[in-house]
């Protein structure tokens, strides 16, 4: 069974991977027959003529056009941390500058797309570093119908983006998984942090993607959030392996987050200020990612001495080789100028996420079962097996841990004609009369409080709120139950309830036995009365 379960598993994976597979073949090569104007317009590398620099800091590019008619064409080309302004046969038509917010100066990542007055043939690009000693590095020029431009970038940008809100998707979910589930299992911290480190970077790599640059017009703020983001995702992702393995006393994660938070504050107001931008402070917060690195790795080494290599080092090692290819492919990308993360990069990052939420889902689902194996247990042992009422030990129990009894009352049942059931008819028929009248008893007096069998016969009811209740008006509606379940059956013996009633006085009761006590005299007061009726 065990193996059908596993090989159930094993195909429907395969059959989601493919679907996944052809989905994305399918939008990417497959053919559809659709034709627009954009698709006759062709977009060509436009390499300039000339290039003029100035301290590394500003450069000039002169590039010569066909001249075109059309009203459509542009010129694109992607921008760093650079004011543009771009001229037209001598004029400007287009130019992006920073400013002197809290966000910074930098005008950050954009995607210029200028639109080329018709007749055009000499454009000049002039980019200007807003920070100093900082080189312009190559910048690649492309010219077409700006339609077509678009719908090339929205096309390469899908899959990216796509990836990237899976993350967040994946992120999201986990946060809600545990929002449901912390407070009937233990441990699940992991998940939290796991679930928003994951939601930190999806948002953070979606916020990189091409399409983010295009459609996101102010990209002073776009680049602020993007360097807020990438210097909070350390500490979530410390405490989650912390969490994630028990550390339950661990100084280095300690430690760690408390300079992470304090770095993260301190660039926070450095950046605010003007003193010291995200942007010339960026490889400290890449030494802080490269430490987390260190502490997961620390944390494996540890482990693996610990217990060897079980589950979750495996899948902490596919996690960490994913994020480390992620991380060195985003690394090289950034330090030499390029223009969009990688697609590589995003899929090393999703493999990781997927990786560590699939181990702490099922770890998580594994203390629910455990946790409801022990409840299933717990319930067994207070539980009478026959009526599914509560049992005597459950009664003690209650009685036990009860300090205050006011306002407490008690209902005590004895069931007439239960011997001579089993001497005549036999147990079966014995055990069908105790299941019945036990149904009426907590149909009658369940609603008021718990009902217990304390004995082979004999039941009760603890009334929390014994002032509200009519007990008279109970004990009516019984004998009608009564009635009832005879009609019902009549090859039954006649079920007959005894019932007796008492209600917690601190004049006369020293303790809760004294109530069940008056409350027993009642009851036998009662059978004794039930059994005159029949025998007369």
């Amino acid at each position: 069974m065990k193996n059908i379960h596993i090989i159930n598993r094993v195909v429907y994976l395969l059959f989601l991977l493919g679907f996944v597979v052809c989905m994305v073949v399918g939008f990417s090569v497959g053919e559809f027959n659709k034709k627009t104007r954009a698709d006759n317009k062709s977009v060509v590398a436009v390499v300039p003529e000339k290039k003029e620099s100035v301290n590394n800091n500003e450069a000039i590019y002169y590039i010569k056009l066909n001249g075109s008619a059309d009203t459509n064409m542009a010129l694109t080309f992607f921008s760093v941390h650079q004011n543009v302004e771009v001229y037209a046969n001598g004029q400007c038509i287009y130019y992006i500058k920073g400013g002197n917010s809290v966000f910074g100066k930098t005008p950050g990542t954009s995607y210029n797309i200028v639109i080329i007055p018709s007749y055009t043939t000499d454009v000049t690009v002039k980019l200007t570093s807003v920070y100093d000693n900082i080189e312009i590095g190559d910048v690649s020029f492309e010219y077409g119908d700006e339609t077509t431009i678009v719908k090339n970038i929205i096309t390469s940008s899908l899959l990216p983006a796509a990836i990237c809100w899976i993350i967040f998707i994946v992120g999201l979910f986990m946060v809600f998984v545990w929002l449901c589930s912390r407070k009937s299992i233990m441990h699940t911290q992991a998940m939290l942090y796991f679930g928003i480190y994951a939601m930190i970077v999806g948002c953070w790599s979606l916020n990189e993607t091409s399409l983010a640059t295009m459609l996101v017009e102010n990209r002073t703020v776009a680049s602020f959030v993007g360097y807020t983001l990438l210097m909070m995702m350390p500490i979530p992702f410390v405490q989650a392996e912390k969490y994630f393995f028990q550390m339950k006393k661990s100084l280095a994660s300690n430690i760690l987050c408390t300079i992470f938070a304090v770095t993260d504050i301190a660039l926070l107001v450095l950046h605010m200020t003007g003193i010291w931008e995200y942007k010339l402070s960026v490889k400290v917060i890449h030494f802080m990612l490269a430490m987390s690195l260190v502490y997961l790795t620390g944390l494996i080494i540890i482990r693996i001495r610990e217990k060897g290599f079980d589950r979750k080092v495996k899948a902490n090692i596919i996690a960490a080789a994913a994020l480390i290819l992620s991380v060195i492919i985003d690394l090289i990308a950034y330090y030499s100028n390029f223009n969009q993360t990688d697609v590589v990069g995003k899929m090393g990052m999703l493999v990781c996420i997927i990786t560590l939420a699939t181990e702490s889902m099922s770890e998580a689902m594994e203390k629910i079962r455990e946790g409801r194996k022990a409840e299933f247990y717990r319930d067994l042992a207070i539980t009478d097996a026959m009526t599914a009422m509560y049992n005597r030990t459950a009664f003690d129990n209650w009685e036990n841990s009860t300090k205050d009894y006011t306002d407490i009352g008690i209902v005590t049942f004895d069931l007439n004609n239960l011997k001579w059931c089993n001497d005549n008819l036999g147990h079966a028929e014995g055990d069908a009369y105790i299941e019945t009248a036990a149904d009426i008893i907590k149909d009658v007096f369940g609603r008021y409080g718990n009902c217990y069998r304390i004995g082979g016969d004999e039941f009760c009811t603890v009334i929390k709120h014994a002032s509200r209740v009519d007990i008279e008006k109970c004990v009516h509606m019984l004998c009608e139950e009564e009635n009832k379940a005879t009609k019902k059956n009549p090859q039954s013996p006649d079920i007959k309830i005894a019932c007796g009633y008492a209600k917690f006085d601190a004049d006369t009761d020293k303790d809760f036995e004294d109530t069940r006590s008056r409350a027993d005299q009642k009851m036998y007061e009662s059978k004794r009365e039930l059994k005159s009726r029949q025998d007369g």
